[in-house]
């Protein structure tokens, strides 16, 4: 019975990683390189990590909001690609704050 508790468990969030958007994963994955990007090359001229982990976050936001207002007038404007962008940068932020 266990078993057959992790199999659906498992099957289950396999089907539901599935229904995230290929756009939601490009926000997410641009932020998560530019925020790493960014964070790692202040850190690397400040030696500041609590500086180098803002300018990240900060300049890959700014860049996901400037796609958004580009989307607005030229596209399809979605907020959910912020979600995607602000989880992407966190990540990025993260995997730095581990390395540094």
């Amino acid at each position: 019975m266990i078993k057959l508790f992790w199999i659906v468990l498992f099957m289950t969030a396999i089907a539901k990683a599935q229904v995230i958007q290929n756009d939601k994963l490009l926000h997410m994955s641009g932020s998560y390189v530019i925020s790493s990007a960014v964070s790692s090359l202040v850190y690397n001229k400040t030696k500041n990590k609590k500086c180098s982990l803002l300018s990240g976050f900060a300049v890959s936001m700014v860049v996901g909001a400037g796609k958004e207002i580009y989307d607005r007038k030229h596209g399809n404007p979605d907020w959910n690609d912020m979600l995607a962008n602000t989880i992407g940068s966190t990540l990025g932020l993260i995997t730095i704050k581990i390395a540094i």
